[in-house]
C-alpha cells in the first residue's frame, strides 16, 4: 500500500482546488461558434466538434460526432534518481471533467496550441526538457492513440525523460516528487492517477522506472499474481502462446478483411441542437453527449473559459483475462475496432464497454459473448474505476478489472484474440497503434507490482 504522504497531497490539492464548473448552452459561449459544421473554437485551434461517418461495404454503418484535435500533444514524465531510488515529478492538475477535481498528471500534460499559449496565459512549466535541453536523457519516446470511440485519428507523444540527479527544479505547490513504487501502487487505487499518467507509465521504460532490482523483481519469492507477473516479464519467446509477429499479423489481417472509411461530415442534421432547443448534443444510442461548460480555476494557464466536454452517463467497463499456460502467465487481448482509430483496429481489452458505444464493425460483436461467459467463470485480481481524461470528459467512469481464469479453462480461439506475456506486453506498447487508450490503462495496473 502506498504510504499517505502522496495520498494526503493529493487530497491536499483537491481541498484547496477552488475550480467551478457549470453548463451552459453552447450558444452562450464567448469562445466556440458553429462553422463549417463543426463546433470550433475562434483562434481555430484546441479542437473541434465533428460529425463522422463510417462507410463499409457501401453503407453507412455508424454516425456520430467525435473530438477532432488532430494536433499531436506532449504527456510526459520527469524521472529522477533521489537518495538512490526513482521518482517521478507529479502534477496536481486539475480538470473540469475529473472526479475530484484534481488527479496525479504527468510532469507536463499539454496540447499543441496550450504550449504555443494561444490562449494567452502561462508557459508549460518543464516543456523544455522534452524539447531538447540537453540536460535531458530520453528514456521513452512513442506516438499513442486516444479513444477511438470519441477521438478522430487523435495521438499524443508519451514520453519519460531523465534529469541528472543533482539538478534541482523551481517547483510551485502543484508538483511534487514522488517515488516511482508509491506512484505505481496508486494505480490500483480509484480516481487517483488520471488517464494520460497511466498511458505514459504504461508505455514508458519499465527497467527505468524499477531501479535496483529490475521490473517485478520485488515480487520474487512472494508467491501469488506478483510472482506470476514477474515469471511472465522474465520469459522468452519459447514460452510465448504467440509469436510478437504472429500477434501483429493478427492486427493486420482483421484490418485487411474489414475495412472502412471515415468521413467527416456536418453537424447540420443536429437541428434541436443547433437551434437550442436542446441543450446538449447526443452520442449514438445514447453512449454519450457533448455538453458545453463554463470554467473558473486560479491554477490553470488561463482564469476563467468556456468548452465542449463529452459526458457518458452510464459506467463502462474494461477487463483483462489472465490464464498460465505451462505456468506462465499470459493476458488476452482482442483485436477492436473504433471509428476514431487511423488504423481501425487495436488491440484493446478482452471485454469493454465504452458507455454502450456501437462498433463501426458490427459482425465482429458476437465473439462478446463468449468472452462474457469465460469473465463470469474467472476470480478478479485487480478491480478499480477510473474516469477518463477530465479536460475532454466529464465524470467519465469506467471499472478496469483483471481477472484470472483456470488453467484447465480452455482458451478461447479466434482471429481477433491474442493471449501475451507481460514481456511482449513491453515490447508492442512501445509501437504506435497497437494499445487501445483502455487496454493501456489496464496494462498500467500491473505496475502496481512493479
Amino acid at each position: 500500500m502506498p504510504s499517505e504522504s502522496l495520498l494526503s497531497w493529493l487530497e491536499g490539492r483537491r481541498g484547496l482546488c477552488d475550480m467551478t464548473v457549470r453548463e451552459i448552452p453552447w450558444q452562450q459561449s464567448g469562445e466556440w461558434r458553429y462553422r463549417d459544421g463543426a463546433l470550433q473554437h475562434n483562434s481555430g485551434g484546441f479542437f473541434s466538434i465533428v460529425g463522422v461517418e463510417a462507410t463499409a461495404g457501401g453503407r453507412t454503418t455508424l454516425r456520430q460526432p467525435l473530438i477532432n484535435q488532430p494536433e499531436v500533444g506532449i504527456l510526459g514524465f520527469l524521472l529522477q534518481r533521489r537518495g538512490g531510488e526513482p521518482h517521478l515529478l507529479i502534477q496536481a492538475k486539475p480538470e473540469p471533467g475529473n472526479i475530484g477535481l484534481a488527479q496525479a498528471a504527468p510532469s507536463v500534460q499539454a496540447t499543441r496550441s496550450n504550449y504555443k499559449r494561444l490562449h494567452h496565459g502561462k508557459p508549460t512549466p518543464f516543456l523544455q526538457y522534452f524539447t531538447g535541453d540537453p540536460a535531458a536523457t530520453l528514456r521513452a519516446d512513442s506516438l499513442q492513440s486516444e479513444q477511438g470511440t470519441r477521438f478522430l485519428g487523435k495521438y499524443n507523444r508519451n514520453m519519460t525523460v531523465e534529469l541528472p540527479g543533482d539538478l534541482e527544479l523551481d517547483l510551485d505547490d502543484v508538483y511534487r516528487w514522488a517515488p516511482v513504487r508509491e506512484v505505481c501502487a496508486l494505480l490500483v487505487s480509484d480516481f487517483q492517477i488520471n488517464t494520460d499518467a497511466r498511458s505514459v507509465l504504461a508505455s514508458s521504460d519499465w527497467s527505468a522506472l524499477a531501479g535496483g532490482e529490475g521490473p517485478f523483481g520485488r515480487c520474487r519469492g512472494e508467491g501469488g499474481f506478483g510472482e506470476a507477473l514477474l515469471r511472465s516479464y522474465a520469459s522468452g519467446p519459447e514460452q510465448e502462446h504467440s509469436s510478437d509477429a504472429l500477434i501483429l499479423q493478427r492486427l493486420e489481417a482483421l484490418r485487411a478483411a474489414h475495412p472502412f472509411a471515415v468521413a467527416t461530415v456536418p453537424l447540420d442534421d443536429q437541428v434541436d441542437w443547433l437551434e437550442g432547443r436542446q441543450l446538449r448534443l447526443l452520442g449514438p444510442a445514447g453512449s454519450f453527449d457533448v455538453r458545453q461548460v463554463a470554467v473558473s480555476s486560479s491554477e490553470r494557464e488561463v482564469r476563467s473559459w468556456d468548452q465542449p466536454i463529452v459526458a457518458q452517463e452510464r459506467e463502462g467497463t474494461a477487463v483483462l483475462l489472465a490464464r498460465e499456460f505451462d505456468g506462465v502467465l499470459h493476458l488476452l487481448f482482442r483485436c477492436r475496432a473504433e471509428i476514431g482509430f487511423k488504423e481501425g483496429f487495436q488491440y484493446g481489452p478482452a471485454l469493454q464497454d465504452a458507455g454502450g458505444a456501437p462498433s463501426p464493425v458490427p459482425e465482429l460483436d458476437a465473439e462478446e459473448e463468449l468472452l462474457e461467459a469465460l469473465h463470469r467463470r474467472s476470480t478478479p485480481v485487480l478491480s478499480n474505476l477510473h474516469s477518463d481524461e477530465g479536460g475532454r470528459f466529464y465524470r467519465s467512469v469506467a471499472r478496469y478489472t483483471i481477472a484470472l481464469l483456470d488453467s484447465a479453462e480452455a482458451p478461447p480461439q479466434s482471429p481477433s484474440l491474442s493471449w501475451m506475456t507481460l514481456a511482449q506486453i513491453e515490447r508492442l506498447v512501445k509501437r504506435q497503434g497497437v494499445f487501445s487508450n483502455e487496454a493501456r490503462s489496464l496494462i498500467s495496473m500491473l505496475l502496481a507490482y512493479l
